[in-house]
C-alpha cells in the first residue's frame, strides 16, 4: 500500500514506523558516538556538550520543516522524506572526514558542534516531517521513535567496540539509507523516480566505506594538539602507537618506545595516562622501589594487606608487591587496560597473573561498598579517567571516588593500623583534607586528633601550581612522629602540607592549631574547598562561588539565543509571516516537557550510576530501560480518546510528579539498601526503580500531539517537535549546571517543577 500524503492519512503504515525506529536508532548510535569522540579529540569538559548538539538539531530540524512549510506539499511530501533520510546518510561520513582534516584547536569549537549539528538537524526535520504527517498517529509514531533509540542504545557498546568509533558513525550511515529504501517501497511517487534504487545504493556505500576504513584505518583521530598523547608523540620522536582500541566510554591508546623504564605508556582518551613499568615479577625486581615518592604510604605497616582502586597500568600493584605486600586486590573497571598489560606478558611480571595480586573487575566505590574485607593500605593514584560517561553527557567534573561518602567507606574498611592513601596534586589537598575534617568531625573526633591522621606532602614545593607528585594520607589510628619520621625517610626535600608535629603550610596549620573554625578554612582559599557529598559529587569544580565552570557561560549562548530567536519567530509568526504560530500556552506545555524529561533523564542516571557501578551498565540498563518504557507508555497512552486526553493528562502528569519527587528525596535509600546485592538483582531494582517513571514520562508528548492535530487550525507538528527539541537544550545544560551548584536533589525537584508547569498548560 503507497503512502497518500495529499489525503492526510491518519495512520502510519508498517513502513513508516520502520523508518521512524531507523531514524531514531541511527540519531541516538551518533550522539553516544559523538560523546566519545569530543572527549579523544578535546577537553573532556565539552563532550557533554554531544547530548546539546544532538536535542538541539532534532529541535531545528523541526523548526526548518515548520519555517520551510514542508508539511503542505501533500504527495510530495515522501520524495522529501526520502531525500532527508539520505542527507541524513551522507551527513554522518562528513563529520570523522572533517575534524581528522580540521585537527582540534580551541578557535575550531563552533566547527566541531557545527560538524556534529549537522546530521542531528537532517535527522530532526525527517523525523518532524513524518510526526507532522501522522500527527493523529502520534502515540505509535513516537513509540517506533523511542524503541529505536532504545534499540541504538544497546547497539552502541557492541559496535564502537567492536569497530571504533570512527568506523561505528560510518556504519551508523546505514540505518538512514536503509530508512530512505523502506519509505521508496510501494505504489508512491518516490518509488516512481527511482527512490528505491537510491537508497539501497546508499545503504551498500555505507556498509563498503565502513567496511573499508576497518581494514584501512584511515579515517582515524590521529591528532589533537591540546591532548597529552600527541604532545608526547611531538616531543619524543621514537615514540609510536602500539595499539589503539575502543569501547564504549574509552578510548585506550598504548605508546611505545618513549622512555627506557617503562614497557607503554596508557593514554585514556589521549589525556589521562597510566604507565606499564618494565618488572621481572619479584619483590626485588625494580631497584630501589621503597625509595620511590609514590611508595611513600607502603611504608606505615610491614606486609600490608593492600587494595589498589583503579591500578591501570599497575605500578601500585607493583609497588605494594615491592613493599612487602602478601596479598594486593586490584580493583580496574577497564577491560582494555587490563588486557594492554597481559599482552606484555613476562616482561611486567604477568602482573594481573601473578600468585599475590587478586584481579577484580568492577568499579572501585562500588567494590568497596559491597566488601565485607579490611584493608591495611587502600591506595588511589591518579584515579581519574577525564573521560565521558556515555549514558548521561553529564560527564562535566563529577567523580564518585573522591565524595566524603567515598572517604567514610574507604575509612570503614580500614584496619586499625591501616591508612588511605590518594596521590594526586597539591591543588586537590583543600578538599581532601575539608572531607577528612568533615568525616571525622560528624564522628566525633576533635581537630587536634583529626591533625595526628592526616598527611600531605609533596615531592618538592610546587611553584604555583605546578603539578607536583603529592601523596595524602588518612589514617585510621593517630600518626606518631616516628612513624612520620618513618614515610619521609630518604627524601631529602619534601614540601609538607600538612603533618602532625610538623610544620605545616597555611591555612592548614592554623586549622590544626584550633586557630580559625573549619568554614573560615574553606573561605581562605581562592578556590572552593567546601567538602563534597554523593548527592553533590563534583569534586574538581572549584571555581567561585558556586563551582560552575566559566566555559559553561559560553555554552549556554547558542541556545539561549535559539530559544529566544524562535520564540519571538513563534509568537510572532502569525502575524509577520503567517503562520500557524503557537501561543504561549502551548509553548509552554511542549518545552516544560522537553526540559522535564531531560533534566529527570539525567538525575535518575547519575543517582542510579552508583548502584550498578559499571558505565556499561548505565547505558544499557538505565537508558534503555528509561527509553523501552517510555514507548510503552506512549503505545499504552493509545486509548485515551480524543476527548479524554485533558482528563488523562491531568492524572498522568501528577503522577510523574510525584514519582520525580519521591526519587529527590527516597532514591539514595533505595540504592544504599541495595549495593550488597549480587549484579542480576542490582540490574532488577535499577529496572524496577525507572521503569514507572519512563512509563507515565512517555504519555504527555504524544498526547499532546495527538490533541493538537485533531484541530482543523491546529499549529503544525513541527514546530512543537522543535520547542520540546530546543528546550531539552536549555535542560541538559541547566542540570549540570544545577547539579554542581545545588546537587542532583535540586535537580529532581526542578524536574518536577517543569512537569508541574505541563500541568498548568496542559491542552484544552
Amino acid at each position: 500500500m503507497g503512502m497518500d500524503f495529499a489525503a492526510r492519512p491518519s495512520r502510519a503504515s508498517a513502513r513508516v514506523l520502520a523508518a521512524v525506529l531507523m531514524l531514531s536508532a541511527a540519531g541516538v548510535n551518533f550522539e553516544l558516538t559523538l560523546t566519545r569522540v569530543f572527549s579523544a579529540t578535546f577537553w573532556y569538559h565539552y563532550t557533554f556538550v554531544a547530548i546539546s548538539v544532538a536535542l538541539f538539531g532534532w529541535g531545528l530540524g523541526g523548526f526548518l520543516v515548520y519555517l520551510l512549510q514542508l508539511g503542505k506539499l501533500g504527495r510530495a511530501v515522501q520524495p522529501v522524506l526520502v531525500v532527508l533520510c539520505l542527507l541524513l546518510a551522507i551527513s554522518l561520513p562528513l563529520f570523522p572526514w572533517g575534524i581528522l582534516r580540521y585537527p582540534f584547536t580551541p578557535e575550531r569549537l563552533n566547527f566541531y558542534f557545527a560538524m556534529g549539528l549537522l546530521p542531528f538537524i537532517t535527522g530532526g526535520a525527517a523525523l518532524s516531517l513524518a510526526f507532522e504527517t501522522y500527527g493523529s498517529d502520534a502515540n505509535r509514531l513516537y513509540f517506533a521513535d523511542l524503541i529505536g533509540a532504545a534499540a541504538g542504545t544497546l547497539l552502541v557498546p557492541l559496535v564502537i567496540s567492536q569497530l571504533g568509533a570512527e568506523t561505528a558513525i560510518l556504519a551508523t550511515a546505514v540505518l538512514p539509507a536503509g530508512a530512505a529504501a523502506l519509505l521508496s517501497m510501494g505504489r508512491g511517487p518516490a518509488n516512481r523516480t527511482g527512490w528505491a534504487t537510491l537508497g539501497f545504493f546508499a545503504a551498500a556505500a555505507a556498509v563498503g566505506l565502513a567496511a573499508w576504513n576497518y581494514r584501512t584505518q584511515t579515517l582515524t583521530i590521529r591528532d589533537a594538539p591540546n591532548k597529552g598523547l600527541y604532545q608526547l608523540l611531538r616531543e619524543v620522536p621514537q615514540a609510536r602507537i602500539n595499539s589503539d582500541r575502543w569501547n564504549s566510554y574509552s578510548r585506550i591508546t598504548s605508546v611505545v618506545n618513549w622512555d627506557a623504564g617503562h614497557l607503554a605508556r596508557l593514554f585514556i582518551d589521549s589525556d589521562a595516562w597510566t604507565n606499564i613499568l618494565r618488572w621481572d615479577g619479584t619483590p626485588q625486581g625494580i631497584p630501589n622501589a621503597r625509595d620511590w615518592f609514590r611508595a611513600l604510604p607502603f611504608r606505615l605497616a610491614d606486609e600490608p594487606r593492600v587494595l589498589v582502586i583503579g591500578p591501570g597500568g599497575g605500578t601500585d600493584v607493583i609497588m605494594a608487591i615491592c613493599a612487602g605486600s602478601p596479598k594486593v586486590t586490584a580493583v580496574e573497571m577497564n577491560p582494555l587496560i587490563v588486557d594492554c598489560v597481559r599482552r606484555w606478558g613476562d616482561q611486567v611480571g604477568n602482573l594481573y597473573e601473578h600468585e599475590k595480586v587478586r584481579l577484580v573487575m568492577d568499579e572501585g566505590r562500588n567494590f568497596i561498598e559491597r566488601t565485607d574485607e579490611k584493608f591495611d593500605l587502600i591506595v588511589l593514584g591518579f584515579v581519574d579517567s577525564w573521560a565521558s560517561v556515555t549514558s548521561g553527557g553529564l560527564s562535566l567534573t563529577e567523580n564518585y571516588l573522591y565524595t566524603r561518602d567515598a572517604l567514610e567507606a574507604y575509612y570503614d574498611h580500614l584496619t586499625d593500623r591501616g591508612a588511605l592513601a590518594i596521590i594526586r596534586w597539591p591543588t586537590d589537598v583543600p578538599r581532601l583534607v575539608a572531607n577528612s575534617v568533615s568525616l571525622l568531625s560528624a564522628r566525633g573526633t576533635g581537630i587536634g586528633e583529626i591533625g595526628k591522621r592526616l598527611l600531605a606532602v609533596a615531592a618538592y614545593k610546587p611553584k604555583a601550581d605546578e603539578p607536583v607528585e603529592t601523596v595524602f594520607m588518612l589514617t585510621r589510628s593517630p600518626m606518631t612522629s616516628e612513624a612520620i619520621d618513618r614515610l619521609l625517610a630518604g627524601h631529602p626535600n619534601p614540601y609538607i602540607i600538612c603533618a602532625a608535629d610538623r610544620p605545616c603550610a597555611g591555612p592548614y596549620d592554623k586549622l590544626l592549631a584550633g586557630q580559625i573554625n573549619f568554614d573560615e578554612y574553606t573561605r581562605s582559599f581562592d578556590k572552593l574547598a567546601t567538602p563534597v557529598n554523593d548527592n553533590q559529587p563534583f569534586y574538581f569544580a572549584t571555581e567561585k562561588p558556586y563551582g560552575i565552570p566559566s566555559f559553561v557561560t559560553y555554552l549556554f549562548r547558542l541556545p539561549i539565543l535559539a530559544v529566544v530567536g524562535f520564540t519571538v519567530l513563534l509568537v510572532g509568526g502569525s502575524s509577520l509571516l503567517g503562520f500557524r504560530a503557537p501561543g504561549p500556552r502551548t509553548i509552554a506545555y511542549f518545552g516544560s516537557l522537553g526540559i522535564g524529561f531531560i533534566v529527570c533523564e539525567i538525575a535518575l542516571m547519575q543517582k542510579l550510576i552508583l548502584l550498578l557501578g559499571h558505565p556499561i551498565y548505565t547505558l544499557v540498563v538505565i537508558l534503555f530501560t528509561l527509553l523501552l518504557s517510555s514507548a510503552l507508555g506512549s503505545l499504552f497512552a493509545r486509548q485515551f480518546t480524543l476527548e479524554h486526553i485533558r482528563r488523562a493528562l491531568g492524572t498522568v502528569i501528577p503522577i510523574i510528579i510525584l514519582l520525580v519527587v519521591a526519587g529527590a528525596f527516597v532514591l539514595s535509600f533505595v540504592v544504599q539498601a541495595a549495593l550488597f546485592l549480587p549484579l542480576t538483582l542490582r540490574i532488577a531494582v535499577a529496572g524496577i526503580v525507572v521503569f514507572p517513571f519512563g512509563f507515565f514520562m512517555g504519555m504527555p508528548f504524544p498526547l499532546g500531539l495527538r490533541k493538537n492535530a485533531q484541530k482543523t487550525d491546529g499549529v503544525p507538528v513541527s514546530a512543537l517537535w522543535g520547542i520540546n527539541g530546543v528546550a531539552s537544550v536549555i535542560g541538559s545544560i541547566g542540570a549540570a549546571v544545577l547539579a554542581v551548584a545545588a546537587g542532583f536533589t535540586a535537580v529532581f525537584l526542578a524536574g518536577a517543577a517543569c512537569y508541574a508547569v505541563a500541568w498548568a498548560t496542559r491542552p484544552r
